[in-house]
């Protein structure tokens, strides 16, 4: 039995009107070696809401830093730890969902390349 034919990777159409197939370009994050990130989505008011994704190398961490906003981090793929404003390292894998306050110092570092979402909001 064979498979259905797929679209080769340069057709990016749809029959739909409503769906679009981008190419999300991930950008190095400056003074972090081995992290990438792109904005998803910048949500129903950017001033708001923030959508990013990140990927973090074995190894590679995302620096201390005070969340901006309150935040949630959703690990997609790959392990790693993340601490808080106390330092203590707490391992995350596929399906934990951290959340940070605004404010609250916190890093991430990757055992395995490790995919998240984040979800940033800001309280008016």
């Amino acid at each position: 039995m064979s498979s259905p034919r797929r679209p080769s990777v340069t057709s990016r159409t749809s029959r739909s009107l409503a769906m679009r197939i981008e190419n999300l370009e991930l950008t190095p994050l400056d003074g972090a070696p081995g992290v990438v990130m792109s904005l998803l989505a910048p949500g129903v008011d950017p001033e708001l809401v923030r959508v990013d994704v990140v990927v973090v190398q074995p190894g590679a961490s995302l620096p201390k830093h005070p969340a901006g906003s309150d935040q949630a981090f959703y690990v997609v793929s790959g392990s790693g730890q993340v601490g808080g404003d106390d330092d203590v390292p707490t391992v995350v894998g596929p399906g934990d969902l951290v959340s940070w306050d605004a404010g609250e110092q916190h890093t991430t570092w990757a055992t395995t390349t490790l995919t998240a979402v984040i979800v940033q909001r800001r309280v008016p």
